[in-house]
């Protein structure tokens, strides 16, 4: 498929740009004609423009690289691999390392630049659980320990990812109009899973790969960041292959 040249001229960088839906993203971003920086904990990708390596769940190393980093970028997706298993991690680079990036990076993005964040298909469980989610939009590193038993995420690891996209979707509409003057805008992009995969029964339904889900996700990504997106901020765009939708027919019995 040949892509339209919707970033051409931009400079972009890419958080996750070593695997995942980081690397579909920073891949497509080069075919669009973006120069991509990349940001990880490994190269992976020979097509960037530049490299900066950090450790994503050390915050000093996340400001050293975002330091690092031109100024004036078009455009920034954090949309790091998350790790299996431990929520710790998970949060860490999941959810501490996009916004201590985008904290440091936003004031120096040039005037429309674009910012994209990565939620998480919405359940019926979102109203219950908005404590855990204005909680986890304020986490520090040195709260992280303790907000893993608080919340029993130790009980079930498998959430924390859920926890992560939820607060980031929810963070990214609270800072919608923080950087306005700028004409920087924010907005969320929530594929099926983290890395894209559409799971076994959206590819059923949709007859869609489970791979495919995440050139779409990229796809909507370069979208997100293209100047046909300046209309957007505070926006979650779903590439869940219609997860979300039938989650909340089923959940107001439409």
């Amino acid at each position: 498929m040949t892509l339209p040249a919707l970033l051409s001229g931009k400079r972009i960088a890419v958080l996750g740009s070593a695997s995942g839906l980081g690397l579909a993203l920073a891949a497509a971003a080069e075919a669009t004609g973006a120069e991509v920086h990349g940001i990880d904990q490994s190269r992976n990708f020979e097509g960037l423009s530049a490299f900066y390596m950090a450790d994503l769940s050390d915050a000093d190393a996340l400001r050293a690289a975002a330091t690092a980093l031109p100024e004036g970028l078009d455009g920034i997706a954090l949309l790091p691999a998350l790790p299996d298993g431990n929520p710790r991690d998970v949060l860490l680079q999941g959810l501490l390392a996009p916004r201590i990036l985008v904290q440091e990076l936003a004031p120096r993005l040039a005037q429309g630049a674009s910012i994209v964040l990565r939620g998480a298909p919405m359940t019926h469980h979102w109203a219950d659980t908005l404590p855990e989610i204005r909680a986890a939009m304020t986490l520090r590193h040195d709260a992280v320990d303790g907000f893993i038993p608080r919340w029993g995420l130790n009980l079930d690891p498998s959430r924390a990812s859920q926890t992560v996209g939820w607060a980031l979707s929810a963070w990214a509409m609270a800072q919608c109009w923080t950087w306005a003057a700028q004409g920087v805008r924010i907005n969320t992009l929530t594929p099926a899973t983290a890395d894209g995969h559409l799971p076994p029964e959206i590819s059923a339904a949709t007859g869609e790969s489970a791979p495919r889900g995440t050139e779409h996700a990229a796809h909507a990504a370069l979208f997100l960041l293209s100047d046909l997106s300046k209309g957007m901020t505070g926006a979650n765009l779903a590439t869940d292959g219609g997860l979300t939708a039938q989650r909340l027919c089923r959940r107001d019995g439409l």
